[in-house]
């Protein structure tokens, strides 16, 4: 195949696409880099949960919840667009080409929506975990990197895996076309959230270097994409005597942080 050949396979897929989004998304974190205040955001809010409660948690959330979610969205836009080559490819083949368009979006606005409602989950994940973590949002995020290499060995973990290569039947004619992709949408996301869920949550813990983090955690998730399916068994991320060594001290520091977060919660 000549370079001609290659380059109009290249323009007629979608990986100019994704990989266009993904920049848009890289370029619009580093141009307004208040937009990707998560950390301080969740920060802020593990603080009105110890001196208001939970009501105060409340009146945070509703402060900006619009400008939170257009912050999800764009971390979405930096550092999933190349994961979904797989689904991608799987529209171009099946759909029509009058009909790709409106499969395509179908297939975003599903996947979208799962992880709109994983943002919430994932945020008020952030909040418990720099809650228990005290003063140091170093702790938090330290707190965060145990709960990914935690769920990085269990079987559901590589099954989740396994089920982002899936590809489901798509219909061809019609109103179906939305609704199959829709459903793939949404099938695909939630395996997705599953994979990935402690690759997001990390970058909101860490205090400084936010993009960086981001980077790096996109790196590893399209490594993992990439990879064929495995047999779905524990498999555990550390060497068996680090992690027998740091289990004591971890179990004896989540104590005295969680009486210390008791002492501090005022009472009603």
């Amino acid at each position: 195949m000549g370079v001609r050949q290659t380059a109009l396979v290249w323009l007629h897929s979608p990986w100019p696409w994704l990989a266009t989004a993904s920049l848009a998304g890289w370029a619009a974190l580093l141009a307004a880099p208040a937009q990707s205040a998560l950390p301080a955001f969740c920060g802020s809010v593990a603080e009105l949960l110890v001196t208001l409660g939970w009501r105060g948690v409340a009146q945070a959330l509703v402060l900006d919840p619009l400008g939170l979610w257009q912050a999800w969205l764009v971390m979405l836009l930096a550092m999933m667009p190349l994961l979904l080559a797989g689904p991608m490819a799987t529209l171009w083949q099946r759909s029509l080409v009058r009909l790709r368009p409106l499969a395509v979006l179908s297939f975003v606005a599903g996947y979208v929506l799962v992880w709109s409602a994983a943002g919430i989950a994932l945020t008020l994940l952030s909040i418990s975990l720099t809650l228990l973590a005290g003063d140091s949002l170093w702790h938090a995020a330290a707190l965060g990197l145990l709960a990914g290499l935690l769920w990085q060995a269990t079987p559901l973990k590589q099954k989740s895996l396994n089920r982002c290569h899936a590809s489901p039947r798509i219909s061809a004619f019609g109103w179906h076309v939305v609704r199959d992709c829709l459903n793939y949408g949404m099938t695909k996301g939630g395996w997705c959230v599953l994979a990935c869920w402690p690759a997001m949550l990390l970058p909101m813990l860490v205090p400084q270097g936010h993009l960086l983090v981001m980077l790096l955690c996109s790196i590893w998730l399209v490594r993992e994409r990439l990879r064929m399916p495995r047999l779905a068994r524990w498999r555990w991320p550390l060497p068996q005597r680090l992690a027998v060594a740091g289990l004591p001290r971890l179990t004896k520091y989540l104590s005295s942080r969680c009486k210390s977060l008791a002492s501090r919660v005022p009472a009603r």
